[in-house]
């Protein structure tokens, strides 16, 4: 009786098996490899933050801005939130988002910038407003802000336009000069954050015209602390540190000597994040390519800082480089 062939692989056939699985594994893994998907993420990935901020400018009617670190291959969208509004119509002083006055003083005028205005002009001496700004959780500066109103000055003596929490003010001096400041933080030797010194900023006679309605606009994105006069910037500083923490109450007319004029359409905007991204490891920005992209309100690029279209050129590994162009208007294409 023949013997039965026992069922199963030699040693030979297990190699040649294995071989060719080998092989086909190879082949799989170099045709997975150059498949390059970092185009098609990255590119749209820039486009979407750029976008969030553009229409983050577009919707609220404030500055945002876009801040790329090419070294780590992020970018971040901040935009303004407002978080309060004045309009000194009738008294006793009603704001937005239920932030009322108290006064000590001040009455309104008819000829304001839109309608009626606050007027300190030949009141007494300590006379304010005081608006209760600390215990909403809302006027967090820490990342910037940007404090708009409309400013007439009467008389050329030095007095305090507002306080805000004892971390940012206006003043106005003799001649027409103006002057800015605020509170940075600082770390401690422990590297815990403290009150730090004032960042001052300072415009000289004749900044202001006595008797004229001028819009004021002091601005900080922890690139650059600005004053601006009617859209005209009249001072600037470069600086980079987050804002104290609020200690205080808004104040306006906040010295012993009354603001010899009146102020109108007071709206103050914090900075919050809208979007942040890390690009693939395989795409890098160009060296070429801009720190910060900023929106004016309404969407348009900020002229100030950005005369033309904006290119950011991304590079890959392995692969053609990309291009998005960010026009005037704030069109991203």
């Amino acid at each position: 009786m023949r013997a039965r062939r026992e069922q199963g692989f030699t040693m030979v056939e297990l190699l040649a098996v294995m071989f060719i699985l080998a092989l086909l594994f190879g082949m799989g893994a170099g045709l997975f490899k150059s498949i390059d998907l970092s185009d098609r993420v990255g590119k749209p990935l820039v486009s979407s933050v750029l976008r969030s901020a553009q229409s983050w400018a577009v919707s609220r009617g404030a500055p945002a801005l876009v801040r790329i670190d090419k070294t780590r291959g992020t970018l971040r969208a901040e935009g303004q939130l407002v978080i309060g509004t004045w309009h000194f119509e009738s008294l006793p002083i009603n704001g937005a988002f239920g932030l009322d006055g108290t006064q000590s003083g001040g009455k309104l005028v008819d000829d304001g910038f839109e309608g009626k205005a606050l007027s300190f002009l030949g009141e007494p001496a300590r006379s304010g407003v005081d608006i209760a700004v600390k215990q909403d959780p809302a006027f967090d500066l820490a990342q910037g802000f940007c404090v708009r109103c409309a400013l007439r000055v009467d008389a050329s003596a030095s007095a305090a336009v507002f306080s805000l929490g004892e971390v940012v003010g206006l003043d106005v001096g003799e001649n027409g000069a103006l002057s800015a400041w605020f509170v940075a933080e600082r770390l401690d030797q422990n590297q815990a954050p403290v009150r730090g010194g004032r960042i001052p900023l300072r415009a000289g006679p004749h900044t202001l015209v006595p008797g004229r309605w001028e819009q004021i606009e002091l601005r900080y994105d922890r690139d650059a602390f600005e004053l601006l006069v009617d859209g005209a910037r009249v001072a600037s500083v470069d600086e980079q540190a987050r804002v104290w923490q609020l200690e205080g109450s808004l104040k306006l007319s906040p010295g012993q000597t009354p603001l010899a004029g009146a102020i109108d359409s007071l709206v103050i905007s914090a900075v919050g994040a809208s979007e942040e991204a890390e690009l693939p490891r395989t795409t890098h920005f160009a060296p070429e390519t801009p720190s910060e992209i900023h929106f004016q309100p309404g969407g348009g690029l900020d002229r100030a800082h950005h005369p033309e279209a904006v290119r950011i050129k991304l590079l890959r590994d392995e692969g053609p480089e990309s291009l998005l162009i960010v026009q005037p208007y704030g069109t991203v294409e």
